[in-house]
């Protein structure tokens, strides 16, 4: 750990600022050395920040989890954020991005938890178990701190750039759906991409396994998966540019279809 807490806390004040504007920032590791360790802290004083204005914890977002988003962003491995409940937007609307900073989409596999789920080394028949429901997602990142530009530690400490999830309406059982089969399709304004789930980390369950050991491992500074908790796992495709006037429809075989324009 390099910073004060008073720099964390400075540093988790500029990001709630800059997402409150709408209006990003340089990559704070540009000119201020921070490590892991910080990023970590700094997310967590950002995530207070966002509770006390209203917000509910719901779930994680786990990012970085195929090797197309890897190298699209020029990261090594998968990253996490804290999604909260008025992160969530209804399919049968427009989705807002005007008052964000820096927006793309992906598809990405929605997992509900029917108990907790804790602990290192747990594998993907464990997560199936703790699993209630999945159901098809998309997610719109609101980086605020350069995107493509940003390091690793930048996009923790900016929650992943968690914006906006956006569920599909079906839900079935984990004993329903064979992943391990699954194609997940994309069209954003004409740009067409699909991919098998199983880019993300062999199987769309493995990030949630990574989580529960790191979240284990930071002692609740990540937060805990619980009961009704919603996690999405990661796009095997590449994010693509969304704004005011896109139109997009994403496409997960048995979880069926979302369809979104946005505003």
């Amino acid at each position: 750990m390099k910073l004060t807490a008073q720099q964390q806390q400075a540093l988790a004040d500029r990001l709630f600022e800059a997402l409150k504007r709408g209006q990003g920032i340089d990559p704070p590791s540009n000119t201020i050395d921070y490590d892991f360790e910080d990023a970590y802290q700094v997310r967590r004083r950002l995530v207070d920040r966002l509770i006390a204005a209203g917000g509910r914890p719901k779930g994680h977002k786990i990012g970085f989890t195929s090797e197309a988003m890897q190298k699209m962003y020029g990261m090594t491995g998968p990253d996490f954020g804290i999604l909260l409940d008025n992160m969530f937007a209804p399919e049968d609307q427009p989705v807002r991005v005007t008052h964000l900073s820096n927006t793309r989409a992906e598809p990405e596999i929605a997992f509900e938890l029917a108990r907790p789920l804790e602990g290192a080394g747990l594998t993907v028949p464990d997560v199936l178990a703790a699993t209630a429901c999945l159901r098809a997602a998309v997610e719109v990142i609101d980086s605020r701190v350069g995107a493509m530009k940003a390091r690793a530690n930048d996009s923790l400490a900016d929650n992943a750039g968690a914006g906006w999830v956006i569920l599909g309406k079906t839900a079935l059982r984990p004993d329903q759906v064979d992943l391990t089969a699954l194609t997940l399709s994309m069209d954003v304004d004409g740009q067409h991409q699909a991919a098998p789930a199983t880019d993300v980390m062999g199987h769309p369950a493995a990030p949630l396994a990574f989580l529960a050991g790191k979240l284990t491992e930071l002692r609740g500074l990540g937060g805990h998966l619980k009961a009704g908790d919603i996690v999405i796992t990661g796009a095997p495709v590449r994010s693509v540019e969304v704004k005011s006037g896109s139109r997009l429809h994403a496409g997960f075989g048995p979880l069926g279809a979302i369809d979104l324009t946005f505003i």
